[in-house]
């Protein structure tokens, strides 16, 4: 066979192929388009959050949502009589049949009734694993947002460095009685005070404790005092409170004892949801880098990564002993811890 005609053979078959190819490309492309394109329809409807977080900060987080599902109306739902009473109004819808509550968020102790009655919906989000491993609920019920760390912090124009207490011991001393504040409601600091030392060993430190200490409503208020110079310590506020107050210029700073108390905030998913697709998106993007993201511009502690905003209270509890507070590790029912910091800092108070 001549070369010529070895090459005609060639080109012939790659024109073929070329042929064959273009017309398989032309009938899958005529069927794509005689069939509809089956696309995930677009987030929409209403979303209901019931919130102990702060009106700032829920807001921020719809805002930072609704970049992403723009279409979807979030509503969220606070308590100005505190995180008991939003508990008790969302209860009292589930029992009336009329449930609007979609995603529930407050601390793991004020979710013991939901779990108690079964009201919560598992589900395991794609972004779990953008969540550090010790803030992850495995059963799918809990969906840590941030940690609110206590800490204990001290006005500085009050007490110079070589007088601030370095052990719990020192804070048993009489000479600061009236002068170290806490909550009206110190069940978070009391509960962190059996896991770290006991029930026996906790409760009677307590005790003695309770001689020095004088209460106040709200940990927001705590700051407020403590900045103003109403007393001089405080062992029960927020270190994203402080860290704020510190960078608008408040004369603080943290104590270093030898250890805070870490209280996740988590969310949770009712069973009776109006919206329980919507409430999955929540949960999906609150524990996104996206999400994180929003919670650390809010100067809170986020629990995973985040985009590109470091943890802003990280430098308040550095080198401190953080004791994770969760049900599993009490040695009572939270309820009966409850009991317990009424009956030892309120009944002579």
């Amino acid at each position: 066979m001549s070369r010529s005609n070895s090459w005609k053979r060639v080109f012939y078959s790659m024109w073929i192929s070329g042929v064959i190819v273009f017309s398989i490309a032309t009938y899958s492309a005529q069927l794509m388009a005689a069939a509809p394109t089956k696309v995930p329809p677009a987030a929409s409807g209403e979303l209901a959050v019931y919130t102990a977080w702060d009106e700032g900060d829920i807001n921020a987080l719809i805002a930072g949502f609704n970049k992403v599902y723009p279409n979807v109306k979030v509503s969220a739902i606070r308590s100005e009589g505190g995180r008991g009473a939003l508990l008790e109004r969302m209860l009292t819808e589930i029992d009336s049949g009329k449930a609007m509550a979609d995603v529930y968020n407050t601390g793991i102790p004020d979710m013991t009734a939901m779990l108690q009655r079964k009201e919560i919906l598992s589900y395991r989000s794609p972004s779990e694993s953008n969540v550090e491993r010790r803030f992850v609920f495995e059963e799918g019920l809990l969906h840590t947002a941030t940690h609110s760390v206590f800490i204990t912090a001290y006005n500085k124009n009050l007490l110079a460095e070589k007088e601030v207490p370095r052990t719990w011991e020192e804070l048993l001393n009489p000479k600061w009685k009236g002068k170290i504040a806490i909550d009206q409601e110190p069940n978070d600091i009391v509960a962190g005070f059996l896991i770290l030392m006991g029930r026996e060993k906790g409760e009677q430190y307590l005790r003695q404790l309770s001689k020095n200490v004088i209460t106040r409503r709200g940990r927001s208020l705590l700051v407020e005092l403590l900045t103003a110079g109403e007393f001089p310590i405080s062992i029960d506020v927020y270190a994203h409170r402080v860290s704020k107050a510190i960078k608008d210029g408040a004369p603080l700073a943290a104590a270093p004892v030898p250890a805070y108390f870490s209280f996740p905030s988590v969310a949770a998913i009712l069973k009776r949801a109006p919206h329980p697709e919507n409430a999955k998106l929540w949960i999906d993007w609150l524990q996104s880098p996206a999400g994180q993201e929003v919670i650390a511009q809010r100067s809170r502690s986020p629990v995973g990564k985040t985009e590109r905003t470091s943890d802003p209270t990280a430098s308040l509890f550095k080198g401190r002993e953080l004791v994770l507070l969760i049900p599993a590790k009490l040695p009572m029912s939270y309820e009966d811890v409850a009991r317990l910091a009424r009956g030892i800092f309120l009944s002579t108070k």
